[in-house]
Parts: C-alpha cells; structure tokens; sequence
C-alpha cells in the first residue's frame, strides 16, 4: 500500500533540509516522513539511473542537513540515524568502490562534525596559553 502525504516530496525536504522551527529539536516525524517518501519516489521510477538518482537525493540531503550547524544536534543526529540505515542500499546501488568512499565520506563528517574536537582544541589552545604566560614569569 503506498504511503500518501499531503505535502510535496521537495517541500518535505527543505523542512528536513534546513529545520523546521521548533519542530527540528523535538520531532524526527519529518524525517522518517522524507525517508519514506524519498523510497517510494524512487519504486515508481523505471531506470535504474533514476532510482540510483533518487535514493542518493535522499541521502545527500540527509547528509547536508548532519552537517549543518545551525541546525539542532539532535536533528543532525537523528539524520545521522536515517543515513546509517541507508549503508545497505548504498551497498547494493554503488560499487565496491563507491561504496567504500561514500562510507568513508560520512564516517569522516561525522567525526568532524559530532565528536568532541572542539573541547581538544581548547584544551590544547589552553595549555599553550598557560605555557606562554608561565614562560611570561621572571
């Protein structure tokens, strides 16, 4: 049974895209709205290149949306989530190596954009400004 929703597929993507409000610290509805719809989009098309174009829209805009600051973390983590639920499709769409670099890319945007490098870098930033000032000291 096909999903139907009232609002346009790209309208469902610019609110997971770029946050809706309130909405994109509280409700990952939106998101699992888009992922789903994204999937049926990509079942009704014909060419493999257009089903292999829509998924990775779905994935790239995804992948934007992680990596946007100005966006709450817990949307980006939720997006993130989704991301990590698409691997096996990216696995069967891409080949070998493809697959490994998309894999390698949003590995690599993850670790920059969500562990804690901000805290080594102001933790090194302030051991070095402790060490100018003890040298500072007669």
């Amino acid at each position: 049974m096909p999903l139907v929703y009232c609002f346009t597929f790209s309208a469902v993507e610019m609110s997971v895209r770029y946050g809706d409000g309130d909405c994109n610290t509280h409700d990952g509805d939106i998101i699992s709205c888009y992922v789903h719809m994204g999937l049926e989009r990509a079942k009704n098309h014909t060419c493999i290149a257009a089903v292999k174009h829509a998924h990775m829209r779905v994935i790239n805009t995804l992948i934007d949306a992680m990596c946007d600051l100005c966006l709450s973390n817990v949307w980006r983590k939720q997006c993130y989530r989704y991301i990590k639920r698409f691997l096996p499709l990216l696995y069967e769409m891409l080949n070998p190596q493809q697959y490994q670099q998309k894999v390698q890319e949003i590995q690599t945007l993850h670790a920059y954009y969500f562990e804690d490098n901000r805290s080594k870098y102001q933790s090194t930033s302030i051991k070095q400004s402790r060490q100018l000032s003890v040298k500072k000291r007669p």
